[in-house]
């Protein structure tokens, strides 16, 4: 993939690759942003299950979802 921008940011005039860089540097750090946020929300997903007093290594997907949608709802 780097190469692939390095063969297209090589056809293109000097004007025109520092915009694509400048894009390009962008969208990483906004990929970089929601890959921090999500892991982030798995963190605090697995510490709130933990506070329930489960052990998430033994739940499933659907129950972890089910445990913490009742503990939004315990709060509420």
């Amino acid at each position: 993939q780097a190469e692939e921008e390095a063969a297209r940011l090589a056809s293109l005039p000097a004007w025109r690759r520092d915009i694509m860089k400048k894009k390009l540097d962008e969208e990483k750090k906004e990929e970089e942003r929601q890959q921090m946020e999500k892991e982030s929300e798995e963190k605090s997903e697995l510490e709130r299950l933990r506070t329930l007093g489960y052990d998430e290594t033994k739940l499933a997907p659907w129950q972890r979802q089910i445990i913490l949608k009742k503990g939004d709802i315990a709060k509420q």
